[in-house]
């Protein structure tokens, strides 16, 4: 059983919380919101060089990958469109693509233009996959970069798939980016949605001590909103089902919704401390984000689920609760 750590347990380890915060500022002083969260963001992305776990960082590709593929399986007939929205690299989307059918055509958006370019060059290097539209841009602003760069979008009910993985942190209204990506489903179309439940996560919990604290986000009482906003809408069905009904009165929807237990690991103080880091806190530059964060370490162990994994491929490693939502919904045809 993974060993739980006590408050008291942390106290007694504040020479090694000191050491971890002043590593961590140092690391991250000096960069711009982009560079400290990819700098975060690679603690999750360890890899497991013994090919046990997807990812040594987190347990969440593990545990939502296998329903990825489901839902390829399920949604996506022989060369169909796919739109990746908030695409990333490429690199979660390859450990499913053995599941796409031959002649797939991929489109996909992303704000980081270097993202987008490795997005292009993985497609390009499966050889039975095709390309659609690649646009650098954000999601709020994808319609209108896409009209003014004159791109074309896939039309409205046309795609077989959508992707929404781990990306709705980054837009300003849940819920009617939610019926924007509805809006491109076809009659027998997917979307499929993974998205961590701040609402009760460590980043969550880490984004509220930094506010409780007088840090300041630039936005404060909105990024608390959209958290519980987001946990309103995928926590269940029925509440999404609703946005899409009253959105969407011609069509017929049904959604899927579960809450995996799923959770961050780092090798260190230091790699949990910079974990924070990998959503909404992300926004702020000032590396003084880190104290409060170390502070909800030491004060706080249980609420975040603050313990020691001594068994399995991460025995040894620290780690905290990050549950995750995992959400399908189909368009269905009438």
């Amino acid at each position: 059983m993974p060993r739980k750590i006590s408050k008291e347990q942390t106290h007694r380890l504040a020479a090694r919380f000191d050491e971890a915060t002043d590593i961590v500022a140092n690391e991250f002083a000096g960069l711009d919101t982009h560079q400290q969260y990819r700098n975060a963001f690679s603690r999750v992305l360890k890899w497991d060089p013994l090919g046990r776990v997807l990812m040594l960082g987190t347990d969440q590709r593990d545990l939502f990958v296998p329903e990825l593929r489901r839902a390829i399986l399920d949604f996506v007939p022989k060369a169909a469109d796919i739109f990746d929205f908030g695409c990333g690299d490429g690199q979660t989307l390859a450990l499913a693509a053995n599941a796409l059918p031959g002649g797939a055509r991929l489109s996909f958006e992303d704000p980081n233009p270097d993202y987008v370019d490795r997005y292009r060059r993985f497609i390009e290097s499966c050889g039975d996959l095709e390309i659609g539209t690649a646009l650098v841009a954000g999601f709020d602003e994808m319609d209108e970069v896409a009209r003014s760069r004159k791109v074309e979008l896939p039309a409205d009910g046309s795609i077989a798939l959508g992707l929404a993985l781990h990306m709705l942190y980054f837009v300003a209204d849940i819920e009617r980016c939610l019926v924007r990506m509805a809006r491109f489903l076809a009659p027998g179309g997917g979307l499929f949605i993974v998205l961590a439940d701040e609402s009760d996560g460590y980043t969550g919990h880490a984004l509220r001590a930094f506010i409780e604290a007088g840090g300041e986000t630039g936005a404060n009482a909105h990024h608390l909103h959209a958290i519980a906003e987001r946990r309103r809408l995928l926590a269940a069905s029925d509440m999404l089902l609703e946005s899409l009904r009253h959105a969407l009165p011609d069509r017929t929807h049904r959604v899927c919704a579960q809450r995996q237990p799923s959770r961050l690991y780092g090798h260190s103080l230091s790699d949990l401390i910079a974990l924070s880091t990998i959503a909404t806190l992300a926004t702020v530059e000032h590396v003084q984000k880190f104290a409060m964060t170390r502070r909800l370490l030491e004060e706080k162990p249980e609420l975040v689920d603050l313990r020691i994994e001594d068994d399995g491929p991460r025995a040894g490693m620290l780690s905290v609760a990050q549950p995750q939502f995992v959400v399908r919904v189909e368009r269905l045809r009438v």
